[in-house]
């Protein structure tokens, strides 16, 4: 059996995971979760949410990425498109990479509000001005979030985040953050990976709150995907 078996054989059958589908004429992947199925070999199949799955816009020719979390070591797979239909792609593995890292916390998709602004607020930054950035979440953890702005926000470290739960009753929670990582997409969207520096326990655990929810709410897809 060859190391990527072995590697896909680890994943679970119905296990929810991360998946970044190419788009046609598109540079930036769209950003999904689906359910994993396992076929034979390296084949497998993603199932998607019913209306989530855009068809007609994928880029068969191109890979996609494949992330599955375990809440602590995760495997990203790269793999092709086999075939699309309705809510189901038919894929196979290309290439699985096993990371050595630990994740302290389960990290879910989820889009919300999230401001970040100057730690000395009542001061200046090095341009002389305070500043304040909106932007919205991509993925959220109890540790740290994954943002997205329409310009770079200024290498400062900390940073005071604004965040709001995900939880439908738009909570608040203020804390501090260092920027661990940015990314330009386009001239317009910027990525940037934030890791929670000061938080209460208590806001934590709200954090970690929404996380699970979330979670339990993509899990009733694979109820679905075993009809």
């Amino acid at each position: 059996m060859n190391p990527q078996t072995v590697s896909l054989s680890t994943i679970p059958d119905n296990k929810p995971v991360r998946v970044y589908l190419p788009i046609t004429n598109h540079r930036q992947k769209f950003r999904s979760q689906a359910i994993f199925k396992s076929q034979t070999g390296t084949e497998f199949e993603l199932r998607f949410k019913p209306g989530t799955l855009p068809v007609k816009n994928l880029n068969l020719a191109d890979s996609c990425l494949i992330n599955v979390d375990f809440g602590g070591p995760n495997i990203s797979m790269q793999a092709s498109i086999s075939s699309a239909s309705g809510h189901t792609l038919k894929m196979r593995a290309d290439k699985l990479i096993s990371h050595d890292q630990i994740r302290e916390f389960f990290r879910v998709d989820a889009v919300t509000e999230v401001i970040s602004k100057s730690f000395h607020t009542d001061f200046f930054n090095s341009t002389g001005q305070p500043w304040l950035l909106q932007g919205k979440t991509i993925d959220i953890s109890g540790s740290g979030i994954l943002a997205a702005f329409t310009e770079q926000p200024p290498e400062e470290d900390p940073v005071r985040l604004e965040l709001t739960l995900p939880s439908g009753n738009s909570d608040v929670i203020a804390l501090l953050a260092s920027p661990v990582r940015t990314y330009q997409v386009d001239d317009s969207h910027w990525e940037v990976g934030y890791h929670f520096q000061e938080i209460s326990d208590e806001d934590r655990d709200r954090i970690v709150g929404c996380c699970l929810e979330i979670q339990r709410t993509f899990l009733r897809l694979s109820v679905d995907s075993k009809r």
